[in-house]
């Protein structure tokens, strides 16, 4: 496997260009978070098209908070069984990973997922994880990605 390493500061256009990449192809899978028109971020399945509210309602607890954000446990639950999912499908040759962040270095958000892909023996050839600037080193100490050498950036 190799690891592709998308990196850029927060709001730089990383998930939209990973959405145009994407579009139409049939060799890719995994997820990313864009944000739609009125500012609510959602996870978008990219083999079935599927979109997942990532907020938390009012009132909701328990959450997964980032900053200001505030985040629904059972949209990263879904979220995690489909990055599994999108791990084992056999014409998947490109698994997305949007975003490994702050969440994810305390053990929350996708980590689940992204942990268990890490020590997989059976993974697509590529994985392509969008980190956020300022962020990468310590992404790269918390998983260990020096045992996944080489590793391409994307700029």
């Amino acid at each position: 496997m190799r690891i592709h390493l998308l990196s850029g500061p927060i709001r730089s256009g990383k998930t939209t260009r990973l959405r145009h990449w994407a579009a139409g192809r049939t060799d890719v899978g995994g997820l990313l978070m864009p944000t739609d028109a009125h500012g609510q971020r959602h996870f978008l399945d990219l083999r079935s098209g599927l979109r997942w509210p990532v907020s938390a309602r009012p009132g909701q607890w328990p959450v997964q908070q980032v900053g200001r954000f505030r985040f629904s446990p059972a949209a990263f639950d879904w979220a995690n069984a489909a990055l599994r999912g999108a791990a084992t499908e056999p014409a998947v040759q490109w698994l997305v990973v949007d975003e490994i962040g702050p969440l994810e270095l305390r053990g929350q958000g996708l980590a689940p997922a992204f942990t268990a892909l890490l020590a997989a023996r059976r993974l697509p050839n590529h994985l392509v994880l969008v980190v956020r600037a300022g962020l990468v080193e310590a992404v790269w100490q918390r998983f260990q990605l020096h045992r996944w050498a080489p590793i391409s950036f994307w700029d």
